[in-house]
């Protein structure tokens, strides 16, 4: 259909996405907004600044221009460009100065980089695959190995503010080791391996998808790399020796594990390219019927809404809404999700509301669905309790007691619930204390906070400060608990003691051993939650806590210490501040109810 291009979010999008917007009666409440601009919510933009810094910096050591634009020769005979190439081929090309100039112009400077020899690129225009249905921009093509018929050959880069990486372990046949390259010798023909990391597949397959768009786009403009299809990806990992680095991925790797009726164990391991074009593919498809609707006598859509974690702040929301019932599984089932292809099978086994899988046979249902969603493992255990949450909800009941009996907390004669809360780049700026003295009754609360942007030396130092403080008030006779929700604090603290040396926080990570009481643990040993077993949901449905905020959660109290730290207006630094403040004493105090709460339930 002519006309129809996909960008490389479609395919790691929910595809109902792609219907909306080819479907000429669908109209968003606000315009679409570039799916790239979403990962502004994690950070993006400004981990991709000073990633592409890095690149310009380690050109400039040697000796590269910042800045050079080709696009004035994009017209020269082939011979003058390959000799510009030969005689000292500029190393970066930055194109991101030109990114309001007309297509045409972006996709001619690109190509003129890309013929000139260039190293990195960035932010280029390739043509577009017409055929292909497809279009899209990396953020880096990096040079490989030249193509067949001698033309420089490139590799596609994603810069994501997230880890891509993780630890691998022997005896898992799901992770798979990956090369690296620094970020001052970004060419994949340098990489070396890795060897105790691997890649993330299954929750960076959005990542891995997009890279496969990006090759593709290069197949068909004639320049992707001899050998082996690669893409890279620039995490936030921080890889021993080299800092940041590209985590390069083989795509014709078979690394993702999908849903297969021809194999005996219901799935199989397909590669990222293999997953890539299924997904492409159909979204084509969905467009084009999309494309169909409001004319006469219109094919059935070939998707309908089902809630998922892209929903949230997608500008389709309130087109979509309105076609799910009010008790949708996807839409009421909220802790432990079932994934998409798991909801499709339900519904066409009949099953589509929280009240039919309340009263469904698991029995009888068992045999018929799980041959159908081998691709996620454990698919038994996850179905059940998905039917669990859903006779709660029936029931109208949010917390479930699992146990009988008495439920024991530790007691002491000095109390002090603690929350600590870290700003977006994962450092802990605050450590917030609720003290209670059991036998005058006085209770009062302690924070250690710095509202600034912190670095190692910063955050350690408050770590400390705090330590030191709660080693002193459990020095003397009296004994101490110090309670807390999860294992997140003792984690960081032991983190903190590590990375530092310092001495206090390891006296204080061996005290946190015997003395520190994750109340987490004990709800959970008795307590089954319809939407999960977080502190605000327990605390809430438990001993009847209210938060002061109307809009209580971590990742909003990010926000509000980053407009307590760079906010213009005084007033309005001082205002995120003290919301911060409420909000982590709000916390401290929550734990404190339930803890109280927990031996009367």
């Amino acid at each position: 259909m002519a006309g129809l291009v996909l960008d490389a979010y479609a395919a790691r999008s929910c595809a109902v996405k792609t219907h909306n917007l080819f479907d000429p009666r669908a109209h968003p409440a606000t315009p679409p907004v570039d799916p790239s601009v979403e990962e502004t919510f994690d950070d993006g933009p400004s981990h991709a600044d000073r990633v592409i810094a890095a690149i310009l910096a380690a050109a400039r050591r040697t000796g590269s221009p910042r800045v050079v634009d080709l696009r004035d020769g994009a017209h020269d005979p082939w011979a003058e460009r390959e000799a510009a190439r030969r005689t000292g081929s500029p190393r970066v090309v930055d194109l991101r100065d030109g990114a309001h100039d007309p297509w045409a112009e972006r996709e001619a400077a690109c190509r003129a980089a890309m013929l000139g020899g260039a190293d990195v690129i960035i932010h280029g225009i390739v043509p577009l695959d017409l055929a292909g249905h497809r279009s899209g921009r990396a953020d880096l093509w990096v040079r490989g190995a030249d193509t067949a018929d001698g033309r420089p050959g490139y590799v596609p880069v994603e810069i994501k503010a997230h880890r891509v990486q993780e630890l691998r372990r022997s005896g898992r046949d799901h992770t798979f080791a990956v090369p690296v390259s620094g970020l001052g010798t970004p060419s994949p023909l340098r990489a070396r391996p890795a060897d105790s990391r691997a890649i993330r597949v299954t929750s960076r397959e959005g990542d891995l998808l997009q890279v496969a768009h990006y090759w593709r786009l290069l197949e068909s403009a004639g320049f992707a790399a001899a050998g082996r299809p690669l893409g890279g990806i620039i995490g936030t990992d921080d890889v021993p020796g080299r800092g940041m680095a590209i985590t390069w991925v083989d795509l014709a790797e078979p690394m993702v594990r999908t849903f297969s009726r021809h194999s005996p164990e219901g799935w199989t391991r397909r590669s990222v390219l293999e997953r890539y074009d299924h997904e492409h593919d159909f979204r084509v498809r969905v467009a084009q019927i999309a494309r169909q609707q409001g004319q006469p006598d219109p094919p059935d859509p070939l998707v309908l809404p089902i809630v998922n974690k892209e929903c949230p702040r997608c500008d389709w929301w309130e087109t979509c809404r309105p076609r799910l019932d009010d008790h949708d599984l996807s839409l009421k089932i909220d802790k432990s999700p079932l994934d998409i292809r798991e909801i499709s099978v339900l519904r066409r086994l009949g099953i589509n509301t929280i009240d039919d899988l309340a009263v469904i046979d698991l029995a009888e249902l068992m045999p018929r669905y799980l041959p159908e969603v081998q691709h996620r493992p454990g698919a038994d255990r996850r179905l059940e309790l998905a039917a669990h949450r859903a006779r709660l909800m029936a029931a109208g009941k949010t917390l479930e007691r699992i146990t009988t009996g008495p439920i024991v907390v530790p007691r002491a004669d000095l109390e002090i619930d603690l929350d600590i809360e870290n700003a977006e780049d994962d450092r802990v700026y605050l450590w917030g204390f609720l003290v209670t003295d059991t036998a005058s009754g006085e209770r009062y609360y302690r924070h250690f906070s710095a509202f600034a942007d912190l670095d190692d030396t910063g955050e350690v130092r408050l770590a400390v400060e705090a330590m030191a403080w709660l080693l002193g008030m459990a020095a003397g006779p009296r004994t101490v608990r110090v309670y807390h929700y999860s294992a997140y604090e003792v984690t960081r603290l032991g983190r903190l003691a590590e990375r530092s040396g310092d001495p206090v926080l390891a006296r204080a990570h061996t005290f946190a051993r015997d003395h520190f009481v994750d109340l987490f643990s004990t709800v959970r040993e008795h307590w089954f939650g319809t939407h999960g077993l977080g502190l605000k949901v327990v605390a809430h449905e438990g001993p009847g806590f209210s938060w002061r905020d109307d809009d209580p959660g971590g990742l909003n109290s990010q926000a509000w210490f980053a407009e307590a730290v760079h906010a213009d207006d005084d007033a309005e630094r001082e205002a995120s501040r003290c919301r911060v403040l409420e909000y982590n004493e709000d916390d401290v105090r929550a734990t404190a109810a339930l803890r109280e709460w927990l031996p009367t339930a």
